[in-house]
């Protein structure tokens, strides 16, 4: 019980939860592609790109930049609310094999800086979708905390809506909370397509406006928290997809951890822009 609350400690230092509380790693939304169930039509739409692909290169490789108002991981800030630049660059092949890297930077402990390292097979038979994957999580200057995860997600388009859920198991989960589990599951409604207001173009589409809402569940061998091992975190909010392949993002994030510092979790809203290209 000591060589365990003494690590729970070096976790809660780590995490720049600089209070009376340990800390917890977690996530809104993984950093890269690899731990989130896309709905049917998205893996079709991927795997038909990747086939047509004529360069040298087979498959389809595709990036993105994005800014937010706060990296929330698992519903825990990575840079104690403050804004990050992340980018990432994934590789899909027609078959279903991807992979990717991805990174953003953080603030706690020695870390300045997670990239996310990740490939897997997905795949969809009618409006079923599914995907497994490995993801590491590499943290330069901070060896503690590098860890594996590995994840199995599935998804069902119902056309009015779609649902997704998956596991997500670690043998070393933020790399001293042993092992850990991560349960996700949630929803996402199409608002519809809206045209273009301008002269000739009337009859093309600006942008789609979607309604989602997610929600996790975390375990850990040992205490995240000061007397438990697990925790809720959810989040909600609207996408605006944009031409020129931008999104927009404005979502409500929190925990059910009531005892994190203000600049780690708490109820807040997160704002973010990505384009990808």
């Amino acid at each position: 019980m000591r060589t365990s609350t003494r690590i729970a400690s070096i976790v809660f230092s780590v995490l720049a939860i600089y209070a009376t509380h340990a800390w917890a790693q977690g996530e809104q939304e993984p950093g890269g592609a690899a731990d989130t169930a896309e709905t049917a039509p998205e893996v079709k739409a991927e795997d038909a790109a990747a086939a047509e692909k004529t360069s040298w290169l087979p498959g389809g490789l595709s990036g993105n930049v994005a800014i937010y108002s706060d990296y929330s991981f698992r519903g825990i800030s990575q840079t104690r609310r403050n804004m990050a630049i992340q980018g990432g660059i994934d590789y899909n092949h027609d078959s279903g094999l991807f992979v990717g890297a991805w990174g953003s930077p953080v603030d706690f402990g020695d870390a300045y800086l997670e990239t996310d390292w990740y490939g897997g097979y997905q795949g969809a038979i009618d409006n079923f979708s599914y995907k497994l994957s490995a993801t590491y999580f590499y943290y330069p200057n901070f060896a503690i905390a590098n860890y594996w995860e590995f994840g199995a997600f599935v998804g069902y388009d119902l056309g009015f809506m779609a649902l997704s859920t998956g596991f997500i198991g670690s043998p070393d989960y933020f790399g001293s909370l042993g092992t850990g589990e991560y349960i996700p599951f949630g929803f996402a409604i199409p608002i519809g397509t809206v045209s273009c207001p301008f002269p000739g173009k009337e009859f093309e589409n600006c942008f789609d406006l979607a309604f989602d809402a997610n929600a996790g569940y975390t375990h850990s061998s040992v205490q995240i928290f000061p007397g438990t091992h697990h925790y809720w975190d959810y989040n909600a909010g609207m996408t605006w997809a944009l031409p020129f392949n931008l999104k927009l993002d404005f979502r409500f994030v929190g925990t059910d951890e009531a005892g994190l510092e203000d600049n780690a979790g708490g109820n807040r809203f997160v704002f973010g822009a990505k384009y990808s290209f």
